[in-house]
């Protein structure tokens, strides 16, 4: 009797998927209600008035940024996920898309990261001379919102899996036509993210709509959706191998399709 296929591939990605989700849960509540940093203060704050935030603050933004020490790679074990579902559904040769979402997700972990390190930095020594704390804030700050670039190598990779029609003839696949059109609009709507650098108030600020409150929604969402794109074809994966007995792996396309 032949031995039932092997689910430990498909398993492993739901589980690390959750994991990734858990983190980027914790990530969230720290970044809201520890450091207090949705929505940010306010850009043409004064040194004094930044110095002052930390010092109130200070406990709550060095615990937050202990949680963030532990929380803010969720990234990585998501694109992981998606990086491994782009290469099965990357067929016809190397699979450069899903490795430049890996690289993607690797490095956007880092900007996800450092922005608590520097307002932990911050509260360590509130009592210092308030324009170092302001210097150290404002990094931190613009670290998070500038870095967009990061994200859209991803969104880009997404997308043109997305738009492939011979990605559409493979069974289970997360990544249905519809969803490359809303990557690419998330896409387009992070590139507003750099202009931080100029203005201190109005749409472009570091808490404007154009530059934070779209995309910190926007992010949620397409984790979100992808999150559940990818739980559904998991499970359709599984379902596929334990009703053939096979591996699931796509098959061969024909010529035609491979554009």
């Amino acid at each position: 009797m032949p031995a039932a296929p092997s689910l430990f591939s498909e398993k492993s990605q739901r589980a690390i998927l959750w994991w990734g989700i858990g983190l980027a849960v914790v990530y969230a509540v720290a970044l809201i209600f520890l450091m207090k940093m949705v929505p940010p203060p306010d850009a043409d704050w004064s040194a004094e008035r930044v110095a002052e935030f930390y010092r109130d603050n200070s406990t709550s933004i060095r615990w937050g940024a202990v949680i963030s020490g532990w929380t803010g790679a969720f990234m990585m074990p998501i694109l992981a996920v998606v990086a491994i579902q782009m290469a099965r559904v990357e067929t016809g040769g190397a699979k450069i898309w899903a490795a430049l979402s890996l690289v993607s997700g690797a490095v956007m972990s880092i900007w996800l990261a450092l922005p608590p390190i520097f307002w932990g930095a911050a509260a360590f020594s509130a009592d210092r001379n308030p324009e170092i704390t302001a210097m150290t804030h404002e990094i931190g700050l613009l670290t998070l919102v500038t870095t967009d670039q990061f994200y859209v190598f991803l969104w880009v990779g997404v997308t043109v899996l997305c738009l492939r029609p011979a990605t559409q003839l493979v069974k289970h696949n997360p990544f249905p036509r519809w969803w490359g059109y809303l990557s690419l609009w998330i896409t387009i709507m992070f590139e507003a993210g750099a202009f931080a650098f100029v203005p201190k108030t109005g749409l472009l600020s570091w808490n404007g709509l154009l530059v934070f409150w779209s995309p910190l929604s926007l992010f949620g969402v397409w984790i979100s959706i992808q999150s559940w794109l990818l739980f559904r074809a998991l499970r359709g994966q599984e379902a596929e191998k334990l009703a053939t007995g096979t591996t699931g792996a796509p098959v061969s396309e024909p010529a035609e399709a491979l554009l």
